[in-house]
């Protein structure tokens, strides 16, 4: 009972901070969609999430340090979700037209992170250390996306006909593009989906071959 007490009194602060800073993400995402990276003040983000500063603090250095992280969850998310889809390609008469169609038919631009994204990332284009933070965050989706790469491709028993990072390089360009262009554009939504439906097709043909 003792220990069962002692775990528990562990374990509550932990769940709490962690339900704290994802307060604070949510918070932060919206607040910067909202008013843009540089506007926005920690004060409106802890308005926003109902926190003081001193929760802030507790949690994050400073404002790109929490960027570090929302970009983290938004990132693994989508990429959790990408291999959901994935499950079973292999089995697909078609793999490549059939992972096309389901990351398409899961992934719908969300706009706010869109935003936020972009919002960001010209902030780093202004400033040396943002811009040395962003290209870490970005290295590790691009490595994980590699790997995913790899590994539909291994299962679906093709090959690649260009190195896996680099087509992992192109999706990512290809599919940023176009969710800024929708972002811009909402009623060009639809055009926008089959455009990058049929890039992607175009791409994924030309860099896969049957084992």
């Amino acid at each position: 009972m003792a220990d069962s007490q002692s775990l528990d009194a562990t374990e509550r602060p932990r769940r709490r901070r962690a339900e704290t800073v994802e307060r604070l993400l949510d918070a932060a995402l919206e607040t910067f969609a909202d008013v843009g990276f540089a506007a926005a003040s920690v004060e409106d983000i802890c308005r926003r999430g109902g926190f003081t500063r001193g929760a802030f603090y507790s949690s994050f250095r400073t404002k790109d340090e929490l960027f570090g992280a929302l970009f983290a969850r938004e990132t693994a998310r989508n990429l959790a979700l990408a291999e959901q889809q994935l499950v079973g390609i292999e089995q697909e008469s078609d793999p490549v037209t059939a992972a096309v169609e389901r990351c398409l038919s899961t992934f719908r631009a969300d706009r706010t992170w869109v935003l936020v994204l972009t919002e960001y990332r010209l902030h780093a284009a202004r400033h040396a250390e943002a811009a040395a933070a962003l290209l870490e965050h970005s290295a590790t989706l691009h490595a994980r996306l590699t790997q995913l790469i790899d590994d539909g491709v291994a299962r679906a028993r093709l090959r690649l006909t260009l190195p896996a990072d680099r087509l992992a390089r192109m999706v990512l360009a290809l599919h940023d593009g176009l969710v800024v262009a929708q972002a811009t554009d909402p009623a060009g939504r639809d055009d926008a989906t089959d455009l990058e439906r049929t890039a992607l097709l175009l791409l994924l043909r030309s860099a896969v071959t049957s084992s």
